[in-house]
């Protein structure tokens, strides 16, 4: 079932990495089962986000260098869910792992496994205990702005070896999946949190990228710290066609989909003073579409003026 675009003014739920399961199927109860979904679904909105992220660098008001992997330690997951957590992922309370390899990535092109423990960063031990999220945030923002990132990794198995990457420039907006039943998506003015429901219903890549690109647009043009209106969700919806354009989607059928959805926030956006009507966004989506192709026809770079 299509879905509409999710605002910074919809719900926000809480977004820590495995929050509470969500009361699904029986089946969906196995920890197990409910951590493989949530890897894919992760693994998918990094594939899309990244594609967003990495061609609009030169638009985004924050970049970084993204070397093309996530990392994840046993602390990221709720305490009763730790034990099942070291057997299922091999995680231990020392350790910081890599979460996600993303294809074609300099990690992957680096032979990086998802499962590998991080030991060090350009000769750099990473320590254990609580304080080595906070610790490896600090030094990768070093270490991977530099122009090759030497690394040493344990594997599942044991074994240590040593690699080293350079990283890509990025928009500097991570995007991540939470459980919740409630189809939405919504940004802090610093990452993207896209629900498990959306996640599911949303199985066209292409409209999954509509949202994601909205709520990046947001970030971008900080509409976070104004008051929520009209015209900056319209604003948000133009900028984010660009973002799309540039990153090689197809925004006819984006907008395609705008105008064929279901739309289950109909009602509250058709009678909202913060908010345009569908049709009004629709409207407003079109318009930007035929700029943005008289633009390509010039030849020229695509912004967002």
């Amino acid at each position: 079932m299509p879905v509409s675009i999710a605002t910074t003014e919809d719900t926000q739920e809480n977004a820590s990495l495995i929050p509470p399961l969500p009361e699904r199927s029986a089946a969906e109860t196995n920890f197990a089962d409910v951590l493989a979904d949530y890897q894919r679904m992760n693994e998918r909105l990094d594939r899309i986000s990244a594609r967003l992220r990495l061609a609009n660098a030169e638009l985004c008001t924050k970049t970084f260098r993204d070397p093309g992997f996530s990392v994840h330690t046993l602390e990221d997951y709720p305490e009763r869910l730790r034990i099942l957590a070291q057997d299922v992922m091999g995680l231990d309370a020392e350790g910081i792992y890599v979460r996600i390899v993303r294809r074609g990535s300099p990690a992957a092109e680096a032979d990086i496994q998802a499962g590998d423990r991080i030991l060090s960063l350009n000769g750099q031990y990473v320590p254990g205990g609580r304080t080595m999220k906070s610790f490896y945030v600090a030094l990768s923002r070093g270490a991977f702005g530099g122009v090759k990132t030497r690394l040493k990794l344990r594997t599942a198995e044991g074994g240590e070896y040593e690699t080293a990457l350079n990283s890509d420039t990025a928009c500097d907006y991570n995007a991540s999946v939470f459980f919740s039943q409630s189809v939405n998506g919504h940004t802090d003015g610093e990452e993207i949190y896209i629900t498990s429901e959306l996640m599911r219903l949303m199985q066209d890549d292409t409209n999954l990228a509509l949202i994601v690109a909205h709520e990046m647009s947001h970030v971008i043009a900080g509409h976070i710290d104004l008051e929520p209106s009209a015209k900056l969700e319209l604003e948000a919806d133009r900028m984010a066609l660009v973002l799309m354009d540039n990153a090689g989607y197809n925004i006819d059928d984006a907008i395609s989909f705008w105008a064929d959805a279901a739309h289950p926030h109909r009602d509250l956006q058709d009678n909202s003073e913060s908010h345009p009507t569908i049709t009004a966004r629709y409207e407003n989506l079109k318009k930007e579409r035929d700029r943005i192709a008289d633009v390509r026809a010039r030849q020229e770079s695509l912004t967002f003026d």
